[in-house]
């Protein structure tokens, strides 16, 4: 299967983690602090969920573009994959800025393609130049 990806930067790989830090060191000051008990339990659990949701969706922060003979999958930032299969798919239109995928009435998606470099977007605009419903803008 062939595929394109994207360098995740440092902020945007470890989101979740950092937000929890933060709302669990507020939640632990006042803690300490023994002001708004009320408050820092709320920010104190909201940082173990922050974390805990960062260990769980850890493969999220990937950013891709993969294909091959059956479909075609895409993988953006805090979602899940999406795959379109060739035979559901109507057109495809590669820029230099988009990919935009139209399947069926109200399927489909667009996406940015603004830090793929460009030796990965020709890559792609090459590779699926075979398929028939190729339109390259």
């Amino acid at each position: 299967m062939s595929q394109i990806s994207k360098k995740v930067t440092f902020f945007r790989r470890n989101y979740f983690y950092i937000i929890g830090v933060v709302w669990l060191f507020l939640g632990v000051v006042l803690l300490v602090a023994k002001a708004y008990p009320f408050l820092s339990y709320t920010y104190t659990v909201l940082g173990l969920i922050y974390a805990g949701y960062a260990y769980f969706k850890k493969d999220l922060p990937r950013e891709f573009i993969r294909w091959d003979d059956e479909k075609i999958e895409i993988s953006e930032w805090q979602q899940s994959t999406k795959t379109y299969f060739w035979k559901d798919v109507d057109s495809i239109y590669v820029s230099e800025l988009n990919l935009t995928i139209k399947s069926g009435v109200a399927n489909g998606t667009m996406v940015a393609l603004d830090n793929y470099s460009k030796a990965k977007i020709k890559k792609l605009r090459t590779a699926l130049a075979d398929f028939n419903s190729l339109a390259v803008v």
